[in-house]
């Protein structure tokens, strides 16, 4: 085979190819992307307070609205015991309203629509149903510390039975075809 030969060939090749993927992509064949599922594990993001940098924390009741840019959360932090804390998402699980620590009643209330919630997240009246995203912490030598999952984790509040179901597959296929 020569060089022209070669070049013909080639170019005819590229066009073939070119022809065949217009061609496919007319049919609407079916296509299907893997993505990572929500509830797969990758890891936390620990995010330590200072009880000396953080005055709000230092007494039992005491709460601190914490900001996390990078992941976009926000969240309440109460100091439940001289040694325990409870770290909650803010928005309400009915319309997304700023919910407020009462330490008086030792709950958590969404001035938009009544809905509260117990020190624990779980709904005791009002519209909301679903509980609030609570995340572990610990505390030690002065600090505090919140352990926030990362990528697709979820909250602590999903059930024991929930977790077990979603770790069972590592991801889940999302038909990109369907006509919106």
């Amino acid at each position: 085979m020569n060089r022209r030969e070669f070049i013909e060939k080639a170019c005819l090749s590229g066009i073939g190819i070119v022809a065949s993927a217009s061609i496919l992509s007319s049919l609407e064949i079916p296509s299907i992307k893997a993505s990572p599922r929500p509830g797969v594990f990758h890891g936390n993001r620990d995010i330590p307070l200072r009880l000396e940098d953080t005055p709000e924390l230092k007494e039992v009741g005491g709460v601190y609205h914490l900001t996390i840019d990078e992941i976009e959360k926000d969240l309440l932090v109460v100091r439940t015991g001289e040694e325990t804390f409870i770290a909650v998402d803010i928005k309400c699980t009915h319309k997304g309203c700023d919910v407020k620590y009462e330490d008086k009643r030792n709950i958590f209330v969404c001035p938009c629509h009544d809905s509260n919630f117990d020190i624990n997240g779980i709904p005791k009246g009002g519209p909301a149903t679903k509980p609030l995203g609570t995340y572990k912490t610990s505390f030690k030598d002065g600090e505090v510390t919140i352990h926030i999952p990362v990528e697709g984790d979820v909250p602590e509040s999903t059930n024991d039975t929930t977790l077990k179901q979603m770790n069972k597959v590592d991801s889940v296929a999302i038909d990109t075809t369907k006509k919106k």
